[in-house]
């Protein structure tokens, strides 16, 4: 079986040399030397001129954001989207606004979210790069202004692409928070970074690190750090990562051409600037049984995901407590996910177009017999 995931790590040898100075030191964690100095490389590589701040995980990462620009209240979110959004925002003491999302972006509708804060005013936003896609949120931005607002941008698949006009994403609303999951492109195990003016970096920290500064507690935080093993996997990573970022996209350069071979497949990358491309969204035909098409594509060999299934209204945590959001429903009905992997070799990438073409086959003729018979 091709799995879904196939994460790519380093070897024990390349990282373990920058653990050195930490056992110099002894100072494995509370922002240790290997964790200053992946801060500094990120920053100097991808950030847009902001700084970073390394965390636990992204889920870690938005709630120290949320409470460092003391957000408290009704925060909007996208409701097709992974839960972590959701539960950063919880964590962070806010309750979660769940808004609907434009069935051509898969992003959050602005129309939806102005009707949200016109209900009752929103305390923030948190805006979600579905799939690691590196639209221009400024539009989105710039409402958030207007309603005088935060924005935080969880990017979380996102490290390493670049909006249409060029530069890295992260440099976008009052914060960008990345996962360094091992599913992700740039994955050391377990982490998160927090793209950020300076100027907010200093509470940022304070948040992720039980809200303490010079021996006394200033506000709410929590046991948010990163350690320096998994920041000494991160700085073996980096040299390699852009040769990373280029496999996959040749990898979805060719599920692209697979795309074009088949009726009615909506990918929404056309607008997207150049992602890494932690998995690859396929959004199939109205009539497909989504579940199915997995399981015919599994038959062949080839692991396939749903994503973001159910949407967050329809899951069993929320069903009947959230207003319904159609186009997030609709969407996660419809959504099926190709693996990519930093390594994926041609043959492999000929698997899964074959698979996938197996369960379009089969989809399509049972579609049609489906049809003829209800007419």
């Amino acid at each position: 079986m091709l799995r879904f995931i196939r994460p790519v790590l380093p070897p024990t040898e390349e990282w373990l040399p920058h653990l050195d100075e930490s056992y110099v030191k002894r100072h494995f964690t509370n922002f240790g030397p290997a964790v200053t100095r992946l801060e500094q490389a990120l920053a100097a590589e991808y950030a847009c001129g902001r700084s970073v701040v390394l965390t636990a995980n992204a889920t870690a990462g938005l709630t120290a954001a949320l409470l460092a620009l003391g957000v408290h209240g009704r925060v909007a979110l996208p409701a097709f989207t992974f839960p972590a959004t959701a539960s950063a925002i919880l964590q962070a003491g806010c309750t979660p606004v769940f808004c609907d999302v434009r069935l051509d972006t898969w992003e959050l509708n602005l129309n939806e979210v102005a009707r949200a804060h016109a209900q009752a005013p929103l305390a923030g936003v948190v805006a979600v790069r579905a799939f690691g896609l590196c639209r221009d949120f400024s539009p989105l931005h710039d409402l958030a202004r207007r309603l005088q607002i935060p924005m935080i941008v969880d990017a979380a698949a996102a490290l390493g692409g670049r909006l249409d006009r060029g530069e890295f994403a992260g440099g976008q609303g009052d914060a960008e928070v990345f996962s360094l999951h091992a599913t992700k492109a740039f994955g050391i195990g377990e982490g998160g970074a927090v793209f950020a003016p300076p100027e907010l970096v200093p509470a940022i920290r304070r948040a992720s690190n039980f809200g303490l500064q010079d021996g006394d507690v200033t506000g709410p935080g929590f046991n948010g750090k990163l350690s320096d093993f998994h920041a000494a996997i991160g700085l073996a990573l980096l040299p390699h990562f852009p040769s990373h970022i280029a496999r996959r996209r040749s990898v979805a350069k060719s599920y692209r051409q697979l795309v074009n071979e088949l009726s009615s497949v909506s990918c929404a990358h056309v607008e997207a600037g150049r992602p890494v491309w932690q998995t690859f969204p396929m959004l199939l035909p109205p009539l497909f049984d989504a579940q199915q098409f997995v399981a015919d594509a599994a038959a062949s060999g080839v692991e396939l995901r749903r994503y973001y299934h159910p949407a967050l209204p329809d899951t069993a945590w929320l069903r009947g407590r959230s207003p319904v959001c159609p186009a997030s429903s609709e969407l996660a009905r419809r959504m099926v996910c190709l693996p990519v992997y930093s390594d994926m070799t041609r043959e492999e990438t000929g698997l899964v177009c074959d698979a996938v073409r197996h369960a379009w086959a089969r989809q399509a003729t049972t579609t049609v017999v489906t049809t003829s018979r209800a007419g």
